[in-house]
């Protein structure tokens, strides 16, 4: 049982949110029973926090890394995690789609979607660095629904379905109430994100217009904003399994959550993130160029 914001005890996909919702496409209540009500969804947490115990064991022993045709890393964590996963939601939902990173589409669903990164941050993992994390979402008929993201080395766990709210280890989770640019802080990607999309003038005009920009690549810059320490996430270069838990949880914790160009979708090839507040006066400076 999960304690709610107000200190009792609650289910974790009952805590409702404190904040009216900004985004219209989280207003509408997922019917949890499609994938077997709050003990479905438990399965499902109990699923990523074993998927993000496995990864630990080898984060702690080191790992030997392999690259793909792109030149990004992979390790045998990767694709041990994402057999774990796979395996046990085409068992318990043999009809569902799945979208992986490493073993890419199983079936063909979008009425149920399910989309995982293994670990998301696989540089940081293979560095020793504590911000990788492992990520599941859920998609009905194209509408992020159900996210969980996992970062074992921190234990941080954070579970949103639509319509429910937002937690972070049980506890509601909200994003800041920060309203003036030059007040907030921005997070943002790795700077090669922003120098293979050409932002880095972006990057620059939103340097200038606020009072701080720190980088927090991979789930770690949505954890900053889903904890109120941040006011937006800029994440040029992104892939579906990066950011579609992301996306349910900002939307469920108050906030918004876009692609570059503004649109409420995580196939944009990229992401803005924020409390909702800011987040047309960073879209506007993005694409201000």
């Amino acid at each position: 049982m999960e304690i709610g914001a107000t200190g009792k005890q609650c289910d974790p996909f009952t805590c409702k949110r404190s904040r009216g919702m900004l985004s219209d496409m989280s207003d509408t209540k997922f019917d949890a029973d499609r994938i077997g009500g709050a003990a479905g969804i438990r399965a499902l947490e109990d699923l990523v926090v074993r998927g993000g115990e496995t990864a630990l064991k080898h984060f702690r022993d080191g790992v030997g890394v392999d690259r793909k045709p792109d030149r990004s890393p992979v390790t045998v964590a990767d694709h041990e995690v994402e057999q774990l996963i796979r395996a046990q939601l085409l068992s318990s939902y043999p009809d569902a789609e799945f979208y992986g990173e490493e073993t890419g589409s199983h079936g063909a669903n979008p009425a149920l979607r399910f989309i995982v990164d293994p670990i998301d941050g696989t540089r940081a993992f293979i560095r020793g660095l504590p911000t990788w994390s492992v990520l599941l979402g859920l998609e009905v008929h194209g509408v992020p629904t159900l996210g969980i993201a996992y970062m074992p080395a921190s234990q941080d766990l954070f579970i949103a379905v639509r319509g429910e709210g937002a937690t972070h280890n049980g506890r509601a989770a909200n994003v800041s109430n920060v309203s003036r640019l030059d007040d907030a802080l921005i997070s943002h990607g790795t700077l090669q994100q922003f120098s293979e999309t050409d932002l880095f003038d972006a990057l620059e005009r939103l340097t200038v217009a606020t009072d701080s920009t720190r980088g927090f690549a991979d789930f770690d810059g949505y954890r900053q904003v889903l904890l109120g320490r941040a006011d937006a996430m800029v994440d040029p270069g992104v892939k579906p399994y990066d950011v579609c838990a992301a996306a349910v949880l900002i939307r469920e914790a108050g906030g918004k959550l876009t692609s570059l160009s503004g649109e409420e979708t995580i196939y944009g090839g990229g992401a803005v993130a924020s409390n909702g507040l800011l987040h047309d006066e960073v879209l506007r400076l993005i694409k201000s160029g």
